[in-house]
């Protein structure tokens, strides 16, 4: 008999005591019953660490772990999934909610087709007071049985990665390196699924997003709110690297540019033949064209980290000359 719940459900939370106890009813009101649920708390401030530990002593099935320090979205998305034991796994996040029937029907999709990896369900984007923002919609051809075909899309097509938060096939999981610290590593993730198998879409809307001014993943970045002379007001597209990983927050960084050094790392490690490979570098070179902007805003943007490096490090350094300079007049003695 196995001694382990069918699913895992990670969940890294931070600073989530606004919407995170309806979420978590989302979660156990679930029609399919067989899961644990981990949640990985990145040092809170607010109310999350209470809300966590009463739901975990109403409810066996979750276990919280609470972080010393706040290690960045990165860590944290890597330590719940280190710790999983289901045959699959879902990542949740704690402002989103899923419908009663949502588990159940990709659990099912899965337990039918052996070729999937992802099964995920149509989705709606609420707002913070849980009004129809839109139902999103979004076609791509991830169940294509051509993996290039699936790859092509997955880079393509200017999609939100809402399948990140379906139900992935563990073992194909483990036959990719852990989610990455970096802007888009949930996109990499996906295009590196989508080369192993399948993706299954559930065609009724069970999976709901929230949009909201709070959401973490769009906290600006340390620069942007110096008021300095600056190259360029803008962050990117992409969540700051500081929020992936909080140790990096004055690396000089090329966002865009590394996407497309990861879809080609994940293409050469992946089981396609010569042959689609050479297929699929095409579809990269498609993107790079695409893209050509975005890709050449890293420059602007690199630069601007280096300016806000320089202006943060002669900022710095005044009010320790200002010191020294208190201390020898202090002892009778002259700056020269």
């Amino acid at each position: 008999m196995r001694s382990y719940s069918l699913l895992t459900v990670g969940m890294p939370v931070y600073n989530a005591d606004r919407f995170l106890a309806e979420t978590l009813d989302s979660i156990l009101n679930q029609t399919f019953a067989d899961f644990e649920l981990l949640i990985s708390d990145n040092a809170s401030t607010d109310g999350t660490e209470a809300i966590c530990r009463e739901y975990a002593g109403r409810d066996q099935r979750i276990r919280y772990f609470r972080n010393e320090k706040n290690m960045g979205a990165g860590w944290n998305f890597r330590r719940v999934y280190s710790m999983a034991t289901g045959k699959y796994y879902k990542q949740a996040a704690h402002d989103d909610l899923c419908e009663p029937a949502f588990f159940q029907t990709c659990i099912d999709a899965l337990e039918r087709d052996p070729g999937l990896t992802v099964a995920y369900a149509k989705s709606r984007i609420i707002d913070a007071n849980g009004e129809l923002i839109e139902d999103y919609e979004c076609p791509m051809r991830t169940d294509d049985e051509n993996p290039v075909v699936r790859f092509a899309d997955l880079i393509l097509v200017n999609h939100r990665c809402f399948q990140i938060f379906g139900i992935h096939r563990m073992s194909a999981l483990k036959k990719l390196p852990p989610m990455g610290s970096f802007a888009h590593a949930d996109g990499i993730m996906l295009a590196q699924l989508g080369l192993l198998g399948r993706f299954y879409e559930a065609p009724e809307r069970l999976f709901i997003n929230r949009r909201h001014s709070t959401q973490s993943v769009w906290t600006m970045s340390s620069r942007s709110g110096k008021r300095k002379f600056r190259l360029t007001d803008k962050a990117g597209r992409l969540p700051s690297i500081e929020w992936w990983d909080t140790s990096r927050s004055r690396a000089i960084t090329f966002p865009e540019c590394h996407i497309f050094g990861q879809y080609c790392r994940s293409l050469h490690n992946s089981p396609l033949s010569t042959w689609q490979k050479v297929r699929a570098y095409g579809v990269i070179m498609r993107g790079i064209v695409k893209y050509r902007r975005k890709l050449l805003g890293d420059f602007v943007l690199a630069a601007d980290q280096v300016l806000w490096n320089w202006q943060s490090s002669r900022a710095m350094a005044k009010p320790r000359d200002a010191d020294e300079k208190l201390t020898v007049e202090a002892q009778g003695g002259k700056i020269l």
